[in-house]
């Protein structure tokens, strides 16, 4: 119950961009990279476990077709044994059980490739939080566009009301004769169009309304106001996985090395056997036990030359890789800092014209009730102001997609920056 709860509010429209963010975290695209950092977890420790011992029970039952030795026995014991008429270990029929233990005392190789999987844990933790940014990012170029699209379709209103209101004015005139019919139908033409346009605004709205549930499980309803803050310059977060990736081939590289390294084990074997002796056949059980260290060593493998020379090729990608992103990233950010510039003047000048034409429409309207303008002609001032409108919903809507990529980029908590 307590969990179905918790689940409502994302069933709901959102009402702000933060809620928006936090809805990203209960989608299974989040949860797949949250696996994959436990994955990558499980995969450090099976390289940390091959330091513990490991311990095997074992059993068998062999048959031989020539009377076998249970143990090891010295020709002096088994002199002794046939002397007394004793039970000899031998027999055709062998029961044993036993164990074996074993523990790594040098394997070079293991203790770097624990450190490579170090760094590649922390890769994969910093490429799910970019992942999780570049999913904040698209909610706010989302929702950019749903502004924009909402604030397009309000100007398409506004005008098709203004609009109606010079129509239903016209219409006395024309009922008159007063005006040529020619006028009203051009009207009522121009009604037609931005119903059209509204018509296709709202299939747009859909895909936009599509992509912000595939981001959050949210079905946005209406535009979602939202303010941002000044981005700071940082450091570009998509290198810092591939400088992670640069350690671990170092050590990769190293592991490698190490198989040219002695191995150095320690092994612990155990057994009971049972058996009929051969020579009695009276049920006899012996133990036999064994402790030593084991040494393997490459002294020449061609393979293991050809697996430093790939792991050496992979390093010297990734160096280039990191050198292109840094490229790359540096023109991002100078042309987003540029449009920036010129986005926020254009705004301001926007927002003057709007003004502007709010009054020229005002004129035209008058002078064309009063047959003094065409009807092509005032309906161009009615069009200049609708794009206006659209021009700012646009701009901003640009500005907004701008901030997020270069957030993003610098890996900046968008939490904080859009709200």
């Amino acid at each position: 119950m307590k969990k179905l709860l918790l689940a409502v509010p994302f069933l709901l429209n959102a009402t702000t961009i933060t809620s928006l963010f936090e809805a990203i975290k209960n989608t299974p695209d989040y949860k797949l990279d949250n696996v994959a950092i436990k994955e990558m977890k499980i995969n450090k420790d099976s390289i940390k476990n091959m330091l513990y011992p490991t311990l095997k029970l074992n059993g068998s039952y062999e048959h031989f077709n020539r009377y076998n030795s249970i143990v090891p026995i010295t020709p002096t014991q088994s002199a002794k044994l046939t002397k007394t008429n004793d039970s000899l270990p031998f027999s055709k029929n062998i029961y044993r059980v036993g164990f074996e233990a074993s523990m790594p005392l040098f394997i070079k190789e293991i203790y770097d490739n624990k450190k490579k999987m170090n760094r590649l844990l922390k890769a994969t933790k910093i490429s799910a939080k970019i992942n999780l940014l570049k999913k904040e990012a698209l909610v706010v170029i989302y929702v950019s566009k749903l502004n924009y699209l909402f604030s397009l379709k309000k100007a398409l209103l506004k005008q098709q009301q203004s609009i109606k209101t010079t129509y239903e004015a016209l219409n006395v005139g024309v009922k008159v004769g007063r005006i040529p019919e020619f006028k009203l139908l051009r009207l009522k033409d121009s009604l037609n169009q931005i119903e059209i346009k509204i018509a296709n605004l709202n299939t747009n709205l859909d895909d936009v309304k599509s992509n912000i549930y595939k981001l959050t499980k949210i079905y946005v309803t209406k535009p979602i106001d939202f303010d941002s803050t000044f981005i700071d310059k940082g450091g570009f977060i998509s290198l810092k996985p591939l400088n992670e990736k640069l350690k671990a081939d170092k050590f990769s590289i190293e592991a490698k090395k190490d198989k040219f390294y002695p191995n150095i084990l320690l092994k612990i074997k155990g057994n009971k056997a049972f058996a009929d002796a051969y020579n009695t056949n009276d049920s006899i059980e012996e133990n036999f036990a064994s402790a030593g260290i084991y040494v393997s060593w490459d002294i020449f493998n061609k393979k293991n030359s050809s697996d430093i020379q790939k792991a050496k090729i992979s390093m010297i990608k990734n160096k280039l890789q990191i050198a292109k992103t840094k490229k790359d990233l540096t023109a991002e950010i100078i042309k987003i800092n540029n449009s920036l510039k010129e986005i926020n003047k254009e705004i301001k000048l926007t927002n003057e014209s709007i003004k502007l034409k709010k009054e020229l429409l005002k004129g035209a309207k008058v002078a064309f009730k009063l047959n003094r303008m065409s009807v092509d002609e005032y309906l161009q001032y009615e069009n200049d102001l609708t794009k206006a409108y659209s021009d700012l919903a646009n701009l901003k809507a640009t500005k907004n997609t701008l901030k997020a990529n270069k957030a993003l980029i610098y890996g900046k908590n968008l939490e904080r920056i859009f709200k």
